[in-house]
């Protein structure tokens, strides 16, 4: 049977702030015993573009155990443009099955709370 369920940072997304530090804001927790399947993510422009990367971690504080790793570019604010960047996926999704969803930005800006959401399904 399948879940909707959806995910956002409850607090900011920072940078990955020195060499070998990890920054990283969880978007959603993964019932136990159920997989997500991620169908988009939004998320609000940066103060400078770069990648974004999202986990399928199996600890809240750490990436280094993760199962996936998404990789994309963030949309820098352009003319005072914030409009949010969506990417959808197509059925079924893309698969997490570790305890967290976890985001993390590489670049030198950050995207504030609530500014980047997952949404989809778990069964």
């Amino acid at each position: 049977m399948r879940y909707p369920v959806s995910g956002t940072a409850t607090r900011e997304v920072p940078p990955n702030t020195s060499a070998g530090a990890t920054a990283i804001t969880t978007l959603l927790s993964i019932t136990s015993g159920r997989v997500f399947w991620c169908r988009g993510v939004s998320m609000k422009s940066t103060s400078t573009s770069g990648d974004i990367e999202i986990y399928d971690a199996t600890a809240q504080t750490t990436a280094t155990t993760q199962a996936i790793r998404l990789l994309f570019s963030s949309a820098t604010a352009v003319a005072g443009n914030v409009e949010p960047r969506v990417l959808n996926f197509d059925a079924p999704g893309i698969k997490f099955s570790n305890s967290y969803v976890i985001a993390k930005l590489t670049a030198s800006g950050s995207i504030g709370i609530g500014g980047m959401a997952i949404w989809g399904f778990e069964e």
